[in-house]
């Protein structure tokens, strides 16, 4: 999965990481909520650091 990542940004959408867990939007936000993956707001829009992503 690593190499993979290489081809996204350090800061990731939640499109991305949706993308990337191949999750839907609601599990996704489940994950963030629950503290599962941590995440941060950037205006209406959730980021994931890619390094937070790989911790999962």
């Amino acid at each position: 999965m690593h190499d993979f990542l290489e081809d996204y940004p350090d800061i990731l959408t939640s499109q991305q990481v949706m993308e990337i867990l191949s999750v839907g939007k609601n599990k996704l936000y489940r994950m963030i909520a629950s503290g599962q993956l941590k995440a941060f707001r950037a205006g209406r829009e959730w980021r994931v650091r890619k390094m937070d992503l790989l911790k999962l």
